[in-house]
């Protein structure tokens, strides 16, 4: 029996994959999620020990650790996660339809909540690209594996690739992951806004990145065409465009002689409406994009009224699932958000 535990939570997981395309439609209520604690510790003891669990909350999640065995499970918004130090390396991983399939008394119906009619232009603020703005974005992923900061300042019209009186923002990321070392880099962007009827359009034609660590020296610049119509703020609710984009990345290397190659990407837009969004630093009604890419889809919510980049969900570049939260720390122009 104590053999089979593992096996039964990679059972869990599998099922969680071909259940993939349900996952909306199933939620844990928050007054079953004792009863969620009695049922693992009983079905699956070696793995959820009975009695020496640890309570907690780590924003967004409602959590029990078992320190003996390295394993947790936890609640986000409905959805049941867990994670493991031997079975999942330490991801969070939503096994909700799973565990609904093994017990469907834990579960209920997820309210279908039908998109708000908010207009996408709400969640557009010029400050953020108006001369002499100054931000600082902390992100930390919903593990705090990821920790991540953005600090920028929007400099005067600029030239680049041809175009003039575009808006420059000036950016230095610094990154760090647990267990490896961090970067940073210098980033400037080329921009500009398209004002209509129904709302403003944000267009980007490039950027251009420094490497400070650890290629330092490293200069690599994207040029995009045609222009990348990155965020649209005059979208209706599901309403979606596809961008058909050709981007001309040049690096070069210290040393070595310049790399130039062309990449064809078509990624789809959509805009889903405003809905309340929780996250380390509050909580927002902001509203939410979605994008796609092949087989890949990620999705991003903006404050309204702020603009504030709220939550960010996609994966890693390596096919693993991420999601990152704005923190308290993030601040304009001097004033904490």
């Amino acid at each position: 029996m104590m053999r089979s535990q593992p096996r039964r939570l990679a059972a869990l997981a599998l099922g969680m994959t071909l259940a993939a395309a349900a996952q909306a439609q199933l939620s844990v209520p928050a007054s079953n999620r004792s009863a969620v604690g009695q049922w693992l510790e009983a079905t699956f003891p070696a793995l959820f020990p009975p009695g020496t669990g640890q309570d907690g909350v780590s924003p967004p999640y409602t959590y029990r650790f078992y320190p003996a065995v390295g394993n947790a499970f936890g609640f986000n918004e409905g959805r049941f996660l867990v994670a493991s130090l031997a079975q999942t390396g330490g991801q969070i991983v939503d096994l909700t339809d799973s565990i609904c399939q093994f017990n469907a008394a834990l579960c209920q119906a997820a309210p279908v909540n039908p998109p708000s009619s908010g207009a996408a232009s709400d969640c557009f603020n010029p400050v953020l690209l108006q001369q002499g703005t100054t931000f600082r974005w902390d992100w930390q992923s919903s593990d705090g594996v990821v920790q991540f900061s953005t600090e920028g300042r929007v400099n005067g019209p600029a030239s680049f690739a041809g175009q003039t009186g575009v808006i420059e923002t000036e950016r230095t990321v610094s990154v760090g992951t647990a267990g490896a070392p961090g970067f940073t880099s210098r980033v400037r962007d080329y921009e500009s806004v398209e004002n209509t009827p129904r709302g403003p359009v944000l267009l980007r034609y490039g950027s251009i990145t420094l490497m400070d660590a650890p290629l330092a020296g490293t200069r690599t610049t994207i040029v995009n065409t045609p222009v990348n119509r990155i965020l649209d703020f005059s979208l209706a609710v599901n309403e979606s465009y596809t961008l058909n984009e050709v981007r001309q990345t040049t690096m070069e290397i210290p040393g070595l002689p310049a790399q130039t190659n062309t990449f064809n990407e078509a990624q789809t837009f959509t805009y889903r409406g405003q809905e309340s969004v929780t996250v380390p630093a509050g909580t927002y009604m902001a509203c939410k994009f979605e994008w796609t890419n092949g087989g890949r889809q990620s999705a991003g919510w903006t404050a309204k009224g702020s603009g504030l980049p709220l939550v960010i969900t996609g994966d890693d570049g390596e096919g693993n699932p991420i999601t990152l939260y704005i923190k308290s720390s993030s601040h304009i122009n001097g004033q904490p958000i």
